[in-house]
């Protein structure tokens, strides 16, 4: 959307009110980051922490933007795009943010539209990538919380081991129901009444792009790999912080904590999870033999340490990704700036 100004020359030229409301939601972004931090309310307890401690945590917010943009390269390399991971950090940050700081992911929703203006990519085809992403990792963040939870003590060891022996096996299960029992979900649109698909427009690239990417076995092993190093990242930001306070917690224990509250948060339906996960987090952290005050010092520090800085570096990668478009306007991006076009036709790859 724009509107015309005239300029003293005669000629109108349009003021862009669409970058306008882009940047606009940097600020809303920057005040939502500072009121989910609470970081007023940190006091004397960060000082309880060493330096090199808090130093390091958040240090680790940046080290985990590594595994995820190329989780994100091999998402696009499925589809036929040869993306740099460097050049994906930016809005893949972003999305793991948004995706973890909004209730059900719904921050989102954005995505697709930078993947267009920033990629070329068609917005259909970006919101088949960003969901399969979404819908992947979130399924392999409930099977690792399925499998910490089993070490916690409450299952004898021999179940323990069945069942991170059916965790790291569920992975395929996505590929096989689709890929091995024929499901198509090109074909589950069929159940969409006409009306609703003629108004969403692209939806069966959309479809169409997210059974691609979950009927590559390629794509399953590597995105299920990376996820793993993202989780180890996560465990060890919280385990630092909890150590720096004093308590010994075992890894598992640890992430059950984590899992546990950021599942809480994302569910609970609260404007960004307010509360719902950080009383998730005492709760459980008293139940591992953290004092109640104890506890409530540690969740202070994660939002401190961890959420604070993430909100900040998630700000800056949306920041970089609105400008990642050609240098100067009017001329095409080179394949440096933003990768090869869009694959169509016979020139597409085929994907398993």
């Amino acid at each position: 959307m724009a509107t015309e100004v005239s300029s003293s020359g005669g000629s109108r030229r349009t003021f862009p009110w669409r970058v306008a409301a882009l940047y606009a939601l940097a600020l809303v972004f920057l005040g939502v980051v500072i009121w989910r931090s609470r970081v007023w309310e940190a006091g004397d307890t960060i000082e309880r922490v060493g330096a090199g401690t808090a130093l390091l945590v958040p240090l680790l917010s940046i080290v985990i933007s590594v595994p995820l943009a190329l989780r994100q390269r091999e998402v696009m390399l499925a589809l036929g795009h040869r993306f740099s991971a460097l050049s994906l950090a930016p809005i893949t940050y972003y999305g793991n943010t948004v995706g973890f700081m909004t209730p059900a992911a719904s921050g989102e929703l954005l995505r697709p539209a930078l993947f267009e203006r920033s990629f070329g990519v068609t917005a259909p085809r970006a919101a088949g990538a960003v969901l399969f992403e979404r819908l992947f990792s979130m399924y392999l963040f409930c099977l690792s919380a399925l499998a910490g939870f089993a070490w916690t003590g409450v299952l004898p060891v021999g179940a323990a081991i069945a069942v991170s022996a059916i965790v790291a096996a569920a992975p395929i299960v996505p590929l096989i129901a689709i890929r091995g029992l024929g499901l198509r979900m090109t074909a589950l649109l069929s159940l969409v009444p006409g009306f609703v698909r003629r108004r969403l427009k692209g939806i069966d690239d959309a479809a169409g792009t997210l059974e691609a990417l979950f009927r590559s076995p390629r794509l399953a092993v590597s995105f299920t790999a990376l996820s793993g190093a993202v989780f180890a990242v996560m465990l060890l930001q919280f385990w630092l912080i909890v150590d720096a306070a004093g308590h010994s917690v075992s890894p598992a224990e640890t992430w059950t904590v984590i899992t546990a509250a950021t599942l809480a948060g994302m569910l609970s339906g609260l404007p960004l999870g307010l509360g719902a996960g950080d009383a998730v987090m005492v709760s459980l952290l008293s139940a591992y033999g953290v004092d109640v005050k104890e506890a409530g010092a540690v969740t202070i520090l994660v939002r401190c340490l961890i959420n604070l800085p993430t909100g900040l570096f998630g700000l800056t990668a949306y920041l970089i990704t609105l400008r990642q478009r050609s240098a100067s306007p009017g001329r095409e991006q080179t394949p440096e700036e933003a990768g090869p076009t869009l694959a169509t036709g016979a020139d597409r790859p085929h994907v398993p």
